[in-house]
């Protein structure tokens, strides 16, 4: 039984010490701007650690900048969010509330580029991993920028399929939280004109693009028969 135990406690410490060398690896190709070399490894570690965490992290982040630089973006973004999914269940500390929020927020990104590709099925898992996400991002900064913007597009994007075949009764709940949306997103578009924040620079654009769209939705779906 000894021996077993320091054999587990031998190989906990050669994992550990050989995810300590390739994350500085890592780290240098990052800081090269090398991400095609990045995205190319193989994480092997799942140990709950800071260390193998910031391994998939690092991996999920070059493959999302490739995905958004164009390079084949189904597959970089698949991979980036399977590498930032795990890397955020298995790291174990955070230098900042920020810098958690910030990849949470990279996985929302990730998600959301994979589902726009897909259709069927596919785009139907990708979507609930995207709920998931954009709620999770929402409690950890509630009101942000970032995560007013993901949950009211995911919860946009789970009703629109129901939108041209309407019935009465789905009408007043689709309409309800299609307002409720709308009103969020306007709401936190007049916060955030006035505070020039740089989260607003970098999603502006995404907002004037969701308003129209909620606007869209609730003219389709007949929202003023409800009035």
């Amino acid at each position: 039984m000894k021996l077993l135990m320091a054999l587990s406690l031998v190989s906990i410490l050669v994992l550990t010490g050989c995810a300590s060398v390739d994350l500085h690896r890592f780290e240098k190709h990052a800081d090269q701007g090398d991400y095609q070399w990045i995205a190319g490894q193989s994480v092997a570690c799942t140990q709950a650690s800071d260390t193998c965490g910031q391994l998939h992290l690092t991996k999920g982040d070059a493959c999302l900048r490739l995905a958004k630089s164009g390079q084949t973006p189904a597959v970089h973004y698949r991979r980036a969010a399977e590498a930032l999914a795990t890397g955020l269940v298995l790291r174990q500390s955070w230098p900042s509330p920020a810098e958690r929020q910030r990849l949470q927020e990279n996985l929302c990104e990730a998600l959301q580029g994979l589902q726009e590709l897909q259709s069927g099925e596919a785009a139907e898992k990708t979507l609930a991993r995207l709920v998931e996400a954009a709620e999770t991002l929402y409690q950890l900064a509630p009101e942000s920028v970032p995560a007013v913007y993901y949950l009211a597009m995911a919860r946009l994007r789970q009703v629109q399929p129901e939108l041209p075949d309407l019935n009465a009764a789905r009408r007043l709940p689709v309409c309800n939280r299609l307002k409720r949306a709308l009103n969020r997103v306007l709401s936190t578009m007049a916060s955030a004109r006035q505070s020039q924040s740089q989260q607003w620079e970098r999603y502006a654009q995404n907002y004037q693009r969701l308003s129209f769209d909620l606007g869209a939705a609730i003219r389709t779906a007949e929202c003023y028969k409800m009035q």
